[in-house]
């Protein structure tokens, strides 16, 4: 698929095959966009992949990936007690450290799935790029059969390019700009920083059921640990990507020239580069009307 027919695909009622990569136990929006993804009427959810991240100083990025493991089955279960959609453990360590591609399930379980699909396969990358570039550097040939769409990096016009999930694994950022693959960015900040929700209204559109009670428990959480300060909101950076899917009328769409990511951590450009998508804006209201209505309803009939 050309970008444009990506655009034009996103926007059509078609339900879109997903596999999700998340470091969910490194925050607490990964879970509110893994229930979505699994709830939604639009997307077909093939698999959920944990992706590493490091925390806190000392820990192992092995150690990050296998609580976004642990992480995963308990937002699904709770989601839908006889969920059957596989969750598989990522990536142990960077692409930055071993100067490879890393081994993991993963990383082959993508290409198979990229492979088996008679359709396009939408990679949701909600965390650092680990398991996406490894599955490029192992095969690029899946390149031609997916579509990654990458919470991750900043807008053009920011200094440096380097945000949380881009700097845990710098050099996968590096292979994943540079395969060619159809890639769409959604910066944080300033698109899906749009995306806060007051610690009031978040309960009272939730709605109760299992997992809507465990996501304003673990919101709750957070805002007892910040001290409870007034007007206090959280920002659900990752419902950002199943936006793109559900809500992309909602979303400025971009082509541009695919940025070079430096070795210096900054943006350099070339006319010689192949396109991308970059998501310059995204409308905070109806993806929160959509996604709050979809969590509150809970498990599909």
């Amino acid at each position: 698929m050309t970008l444009n027919e990506i655009i034009a695909d996103l926007n059509s009622p078609r339900k879109k095959k997903v596999v999700l990569d998340t470091d969910a136990y490194n925050e607490i929006d990964d879970q509110y966009a893994i229930a979505y993804c699994y709830l939604s009427e639009r997307i077909d959810l093939l698999s959920v992949h944990a992706a590493l991240f490091v925390h806190n100083e000392g820990d192992s990025t092995e150690k990050g990936m296998l609580q976004s493991y642990e992480e995963i089955k308990k937002v699904l279960s709770l989601t839908d007690a006889e969920y059957e959609t596989p969750v598989l453990k990522g990536c142990p360590e960077t692409i930055d450290k071993t100067g490879k591609w890393v081994d993991s399930e993963a990383t082959r379980r993508l290409i198979e799935i990229a492979h088996e699909s008679d359709e396009i396969v939408y990679v949701l990358a909600i965390g650092t790029g680990t398991n996406v570039a490894s599955s490029l550097l192992l095969d690029p040939s899946i390149k031609d059969k997916i579509c990654v769409i990458w919470l991750a990096c900043s807008q053009l016009h920011v200094y440096t390019p380097v945000d949380y999930n881009l700097e845990q694994d710098y050099k996968a950022g590096q292979i994943i700009f540079d395969s060619g693959v159809p890639l769409i960015i959604v910066p944080g900040c300033w698109v899906t920083s749009v995306l806060r929700s007051d610690i009031e209204n978040t309960r009272a559109l939730l709605g109760y059921n299992p997992i809507c009670d465990y996501l304003a428990k673990i919101t709750e959480d957070r805002y007892n640990m910040v001290g409870r300060p007034e007007g206090w909101a959280r920002t659900i950076w990752d419902l950002g990507a199943p936006a793109i899917i559900e809500n992309p009328e909602c979303c400025q769409f971009d082509i541009i020239k695919a940025p070079v990511l430096t070795d210096d951590r900054l943006y350099a450009f070339s006319d010689d580069r192949h396109e991308m998508i970059m998501v310059n804006n995204m409308e905070r209201d109806p993806v929160f009307e959509k996604a709050w209505a979809t969590l509150k309803k809970g498990k599909k009939d």
